[in-house]
């Protein structure tokens, strides 16, 4: 149990995603936290942590939850946290509201879709002293932070080159519903895979810092016709070497794998079968690892502790730093597709 000084907090969207943060806090926090929330469609029927559907009972019985009919009710109600989970084309409006009422924030990636009154809003955060955070569980895992130790250290030497890949199957990532309704599939919700699987991105910002330059292709390939890119190949160019990102949610299989070689070394962590391996040139050895019975939730219950051991820290401007940068790089990628040129970052921060 982790004492946060949260007495209240403010769920909006409940979603899979909400859901998940939902369940992780309730079982973190003391029993006499309240917890509340404001569904604009409740579509989302109570799931199981395998995202399956549950039976049996009401998403606000399992959690003990207090529903508003608006989100200027909810934001009435002065918790001390809000949790937004909601397409990321809503998040703005939320934040915003939320940072001029003085309640602090923790926001699903990516922070928009798009940096339009990002500065502001940051000016705001800092004025008022909140306490903001955004979710890359990813940079949660064990692998991926022994993989930042490995770089940070120079382990790795000069960094020659990196490679990441993610493929997915959009179709049936909810079985619950149609995935065309998805935000992932629609423009107008901030979809496409440049920021649905965001992921990929923040971790080249986390490990390497912000590109110079970012270039992509990319499209809506498959035989599913959509108004998002389904596929898109990014290259970040650094000073000297260059990363590639190549993201599909129209592949009928999982993938997810990353590969990074340096002057002293390489390392490559695959998510199928959770394994890692690094190699040493310089000393001749091999360190592997595997843990297949690592899951989605210890990442993202990691990054809950971490995120609630720090609550009372007045410092913000990190987290402010990731949720500016990593969408940067996805609006200069989506600007090289549309314009097939290589995009300066250096305009977007």
């Amino acid at each position: 149990m982790i004492r946060s000084g949260i007495n209240k907090i403010f769920f909006v969207g409940l979603g899979g995603a909400g859901q998940r943060h939902l369940r992780i806090f309730k079982d973190l926090l003391p029993g006499n936290v309240e917890y509340s929330a404001y569904r604009s469609t409740g579509r989302t029927p109570l799931l199981n942590s395998d995202f399956s559907v549950s039976s049996g009972t009401s998403l606000e019985n399992k959690y003990d939850l207090t529903l508003f009919n608006s989100l200027e009710d909810g934001l009435d109600n002065k918790p001390d946290l809000i949790v937004i989970s909601t397409p990321s084309a809503l998040h703005f409006e939320v934040v915003k509201k939320a940072a001029e009422r003085n309640i602090n924030i923790f926001v699903e990636k990516p922070f928009s879709h798009n940096l339009d009154g990002f500065s502001d809003f940051e000016n705001l955060v800092l004025e008022k002293n909140l306490y903001f955070f955004i979710s890359f569980q990813r940079r949660f895992h064990p692998y991926l932070r022994k993989i930042k130790k490995l770089i940070d250290s120079d382990k790795l030497g000069k960094i020659i080159t990196a490679n990441f890949n993610v493929a997915s199957y959009v179709p049936t990532w909810h079985p619950y519903e149609d995935y065309k309704e998805l935000y992932a599939c629609r423009a107008d919700l901030g979809g496409g895979v440049l920021l649905t699987e965001i992921h990929e991105l923040d971790l080249c910002y986390w490990y390497f810092g912000l590109p110079n330059y970012a270039s992509c292709v990319g499209g809506n390939y498959s035989n599913i016709k959509l108004d998002v890119e389904d596929t898109a190949h990014v290259t970040l160019k650094y000073k000297d070497f260059v990363v590639q990102v190549n993201l599909c949610f129209m592949q009928q299989h999982n993938r997810r794998d990353l590969y990074i070689a340096g002057t002293n070394g390489y390392v490559e962590w695959n998510a199928t079968g959770n394994t890692f391996k690094f190699i040493n040139y310089n000393k001749g050895n091999e360190e592997t690892l595997c843990d297949p019975d690592y899951t989605n939730d210890d990442m993202f219950i990691s990054q809950a502790k971490c995120f609630l051991n720090e609550f009372k820290r007045s410092e913000n401007k990190t987290y402010l730093e990731v949720a500016r940068s990593s969408l940067a790089i996805v609006q200069a990628a989506k600007k090289s597709m549309k314009t097939g040129r290589g995009i300066n970052l250096g305009s977007y921060v």
